[in-house]
């Protein structure tokens, strides 16, 4: 049996060193070149359509107004994952759905929630990410009408969104960079009662030998730790709903390798421990599982949602 991630308890901080977090943090967004966020687009994994269908579900049973999510449009489901369930009601049942998606970076989630009709403020700090956002949502934006989706470059803790305004806050592979206690103001401050915070990532599967070892060559270390749940305070946000989606990506060698070069351990390394980590990188796919370079191999991931619904709504 591969070791397993370290367990770790609910609701602690991922990363539990302001500094540390600062650092990391800057390699999205002050430190990102427009080439990195191209790059980070193409090679990062999309998220399961199940996954926004739920948070967009579960949003309209919270207002009253439960329904069956509707996919709109080829360019929306291109980047599904094989194992997505297909839905097939219209666009205009999601239309008064307001997302506020908190560190929205170059979209990969957006495009998803426009795909589904959703209304969309992306809030991103990065310039290059939001050029990348807007250039890639585009055709999106159009189809989920006028106001279907608002750019804001700030944030997540100073969104600059109205009072009350949304009815969904989600964040996507970002919930780590936030400042804890001023996030969760914020969320508060622009969630409407009985709205819904939603929190969802991708992990490479560690329960499978090989990933394990890739995660600890790639020095990923997002990996997922079971129980745990994002910190917030109990008193204030309705309790945690954890839900898992396991799914395959088809991916070349080299595409893993440019996948390793999006992660923050490697933006905010210099170039020696770069070296050492393209070597370790092609001794392994190389040498070790000796993968043919151009033939794509089934790489195993774990996405998780946690979904918590704002007390308030009568």
């Amino acid at each position: 049996m591969p070791a397993r991630p370290k367990p770790r308890p609910g609701h602690q901080t991922l990363i539990t060193d302001p500094e540390r977090r600062r650092r990391l943090g800057a390699s999205f967004s002050t430190d990102t070149s427009l080439e990195e966020a191209w790059r980070y687009d193409a090679a990062r994994p999309r998220y399961p359509e199940e996954l926004v269908t739920a948070v967009l579900g579960l949003a309209r049973e919270s207002a009253g107004t439960a329904e069956t999510v509707g996919t709109v449009g080829a360019a929306g489901t291109a980047e599904i994952p094989k194992n997505s369930r297909p839905v097939t009601e219209p666009e205009d049942c999601l239309s008064r759905l307001v997302v506020a998606e908190l560190g929205a970076g170059t979209g990969i989630l957006t495009r998803a929630l426009l795909a589904q009709g959703a209304q969309v403020h992306a809030v991103e700090p990065s310039r290059a990410m939001t050029e990348v956002l807007s250039a890639r949502s585009s055709d999106l934006s159009d189809g989920a009408g006028q106001d279907g989706l608002q750019v804001h470059l700030t944030t997540a803790e100073a969104t600059g969104l109205g009072e009350a305004s949304c009815d969904v806050v989600v964040a996507a592979q970002a919930w780590h960079w936030f400042d804890d206690a001023l996030v969760q103001d914020e969320v508060l401050r622009i969630l409407r009662p009985g709205g819904v915070l939603a929190v969802v990532a991708n992990y490479l599967d560690t329960s499978v030998s090989w990933v394990h070892r890739l995660t600890r060559i790639m020095r990923a270390g997002d990996v997922y730790r079971p129980g745990w749940t994002p910190p917030v305070d109990p008193q204030r946000f309705g309790a945690w709903s954890t839900r898992e989606s396991r799914w395959e990506r088809a991916i070349t060698p080299g595409e893993i390798r440019t996948l390793s070069t999006t992660l923050s351990s490697w933006l905010s390394s210099d170039e020696p421990a770069r070296e050492r980590r393209r070597a370790n990188l092609d001794w392994y796919l190389d040498e070790h599982l000796k993968l043919p370079a151009d033939q794509p191999v089934q790489l195993p991931y774990l996405s998780v949602l946690h979904t918590s619904v704002l007390p308030g709504r009568m």
